[in-house]
């Protein structure tokens, strides 16, 4: 599964129905985890995706999640935000996490990340997450659509993915 879920979207109209969610069916539903505050809904995004897993038995899953830096750093401990980012650390879902160049994406000029996560991570990998530093990979556009001014270059992708497969590239990247 691929999800680019709009940045800091607020979640308050439909409150109601995910607090109530959360408390009746917790880890049954979508929001076992916890709720992040209310003006930025991006990990309710990513809890819905965790939710929609196959379980190892069927095959399992893996998810990549565009996100802003917000789910990673915001929320102080015990929080929505912390306990979601300690469940998915916790049960080893995060097999990466891809830092991007500003500019990528159209009226945003903030850093984004691609989250890549999964229940089938090799044995190898288990209780390791990969940090990828792909911002410095991009060249500037010769037209710019709005304020997106960059682009990753097809070889710059190709090397972040050859990376990302490597285990031992993550001391590098």
């Amino acid at each position: 599964m691929l999800s680019n879920p709009p940045f800091g979207v607020e979640w308050k109209k439909i409150e109601k129905a995910i607090r109530e969610e959360h408390e009746k069916q917790g880890f049954n539903g979508c929001f076992g985890p916890g709720l992040p505050r209310v003006s930025d809904g991006s990990l309710l995004f990513l809890l819905n995706l965790l939710s929609k897993m196959r379980a190892e038995a069927q095959g399992a899953s893996r998810i990549g999640i565009v996100l802003n830096g917000s789910p990673q750093f915001t929320g102080g401990a015990g929080s929505g935000e912390s306990e979601i980012r300690r469940y998915v650390l916790e049960n080893d879902l995060v097999e990466a996490i891809v830092a991007l160049p500003t500019d990528m994406f159209y009226n945003a000029g903030i850093s984004t990340y691609v989250w890549i996560l999964s229940n089938r991570k090799p044995d190898d990998r288990k209780g390791d997450v990969q940090l990828i530093d792909a911002s410095s990979f991009w060249q500037k556009m010769r037209k710019s659509p709005g304020c997106r001014h960059q682009i990753r270059r097809r070889c710059r992708r190709v090397r972040s993915v050859r990376r990302s497969a490597s285990r031992h590239s993550s001391c590098h990247a």
